[in-house]
């Protein structure tokens, strides 16, 4: 170990110094001799060292009072001290110097190997330590690299990603977002093989570098077939970019991945916006809306923005699953009447109890959303029993509505069933009202549906009739009892002479058929004796009753 430190020693005795420096040269390759205390300090400041090997007792300057000096420079350098005074007082001195060894002259070979031997170990040790943390904080330092590489960076394209892409943009106030996305790449993916597909990817990442050399467009992977490009500016000039993209498009015309017998050209839809805030979600919404259009690029304006209904849609949500929670889902009856104004049954209608005043919401607001958000099936299956239980200890007669969904529920039309044959008589006082409708796409399951409970003595109601899309060779087929003409007829039948003859049409040929039928959204006198005079078996609608939480007799 002492062949590879930096020595100085310091004594004023020529002759002592010439007989030790003798025998330090058996330990030592590089010495540095100094003549007392003063050139002691002036050849420490000079050069580099490990270890000082001093006498004590110099001219000028001692020995205690130059290695004071010098743990002011370096205070983990490694200090023996050579002295022919065996004084308590030098010791105490040596001690708060934090010394490494103390030796009387003349030295002893044996204890000055020994010493030495230590000293050398306590100097290795420290070098040990320095190098491993020099060594560890270029490790850290690497690897903080790497990872900032793999933070920033696209693994298979090297473009920055999609964290670089949000770190970036927290510091820009006008960001210019351009969404790419590769139309059928999944389908790249399947006829060629994900190699091919992740050659496409790079290939796409150097035409996009290319086309964003010399601008200001810097370019970004968000995930899979979808990059970015971002531009930084002062003032917007959204005519410089419609170019931008038009040029864009002309190059991708030329852009080709060349393969043995084959090659793979590419069609993008972009969506970019110029909006200073939420750049990145105007840009995805622009995106979603020329792909829904079915047009190459589109530029993000309010009006594709469908995020404030997406939010009261979530609201509806929210109140629906509500009122589903905590029993706020309400049963109300609207009467039907006959030519004669008797009520002769109900139809079974849904509505909300709103939580902040008990005011009853109508489908209007909830119905679509329910639907959507699969909640129906629950709103739809409380309505109907609620009904049914209803039935069990009444005489009256009530329709309640069946969706396409409902009849598809195997589950449910079980329940009902085992209902029906534990109460034969309520299901000869229930009408089923199906709506026919573009949403069946199956008649089958709907003629199956009917013939079931039919053999219950359950009756059945065609709603919404003439609403627009009314197949008659079905109508025919399913034999209602009933058909119910759709509101948008009846409530202008007054003054609408096309409602009029289709109205008059669909009671002629239902009554040839041995069909009733029920008129709804009869809202005046007028409209009453029309429909009358029409022939028209049973009314509904406000002029007779609004919907009520109990039953009208």
């Amino acid at each position: 170990i002492s062949r590879t430190l930096r020595l100085l020693y310091v004594e004023d005795d020529s002759r002592a110094r010439k007989t030790t420096l003798e025998m330090l040269k058996n330990f030592f390759d590089t010495i540095v001799t100094a003549i007392d205390g003063d050139d002691g300090l002036s050849k420490f400041k000079e050069g580099s060292f490990d270890l000082i090997i001093s006498d004590i007792n110099m001219p000028k300057l001692n020995g205690i009072d130059m290695i004071k000096e010098i743990k002011e420079i370096d205070t983990n350098i490694s200090v023996l001290f050579l002295s022919a005074h065996n004084e308590s007082s030098l010791l105490n001195d040596a001690i708060r110097l934090d010394i490494d060894c103390f030796m009387l002259k003349p030295l002893n070979l044996k204890q000055f190997v020994l010493s030495l031997s230590k000293v050398c170990q306590k100097i290795q040790f420290k070098r040990d330590r320095e190098s491993y943390k020099i060594n560890l904080e270029k490790e850290v330092k690497q690897q903080t690299q790497e990872l900032d590489i793999k933070l920033h960076f696209d693994e298979l394209t090297g473009l920055h990603n999609r964290y670089s892409f949000f770190e970036d943009i927290k510091t820009i106030k006008t960001p210019i977002i351009f969404i790419a996305d590769i139309n059928k790449f999944k389908t790249i993916n399947e006829i060629y093989g994900s190699e091919i597909g992740s050659l496409v990817l790079k290939q796409f990442a150097s035409f996009l570098l290319k086309f964003a050399q010399n601008t200001s467009y810097k370019v970004y992977r968000l995930s899979g077939d979808e990059f970015l490009l971002r531009d930084k500016v002062q003032s917007i000039d959204p005519d410089r970019y419609e170019e931008d993209i038009a040029h864009f498009f002309k190059l991708l015309d030329n852009f080709k991945v060349e393969l043995e017998d084959d090659f793979i050209s590419l069609e993008l839809t972009i969506g970019f916006s110029t909006s200073q805030h939420d750049a990145f979600e105007c840009a995805k919404i622009a995106l979603d809306f020329a792909k829904e259009h079915k047009k190459p690029y589109a530029m993000y304006s309010t009006i594709m923005d469908k995020r404030d209904k997406e939010k009261e849609a979530l609201k509806w949500k929210n109140k629906i699953k509500s009122a589903i929670s905590n029993n706020r889902v309400v049963p109300v009856y609207q009467a039907i009447v006959d030519k004669d104004e008797n009520i002769v049954k109900h139809e079974t209608l849904m509505r909300l109890k709103d939580a902040k005043n008990d005011k009853l919401i109508t489908p209007y607001h909830f119905l679509d959303i329910a639907i959507k958000t699969g909640l129906y099936k629950a709103l739809s299956t409380y309505i109907i029993f609620e009904a049914l239980y209803l039935l069990e200890s009444s005489s009256n007669t009530l329709s309640v509505n069946f969706t396409y969904t409902d009849i598809q529920s195997i589950s449910f039309l079980n329940e009902i069933e085992s209902f029906f044959k534990k109460s034969p008589d309520v299901a000869r006082r229930v009408i089923f009202e199906i709506t026919e409708s573009e949403s069946i796409s199956n008649y089958e399951v709907v003629k199956k549906f009917i013939k079931r409970f039919r053999a219950y003595g359950v009756k059945i109601a065609i709603d919404d009739f003439g609403s627009g899309f009314s197949n008659f060779d079905h109508i025919l087929e399913v034999e209602p009892e009933y058909i119910k003409i759709d509101g948008s007829l009846v409530k202008n039948i007054d003054i609408d002479k096309k409602a009029y003859v289709l109205v008059s049409a669909i009671v002629g040929f239902s009554h040839k058929l041995g069909i009733k039928v029920i008129a709804e959204y009869v809202h005046s006198r007028l409209i009453f004796e029309i429909l009358k005079d029409l022939d028209v078996d049973e009314y509904q609608g406000f002029y007779f009753s609004e919907p009520k939480q109990e039953l009208l007799r």
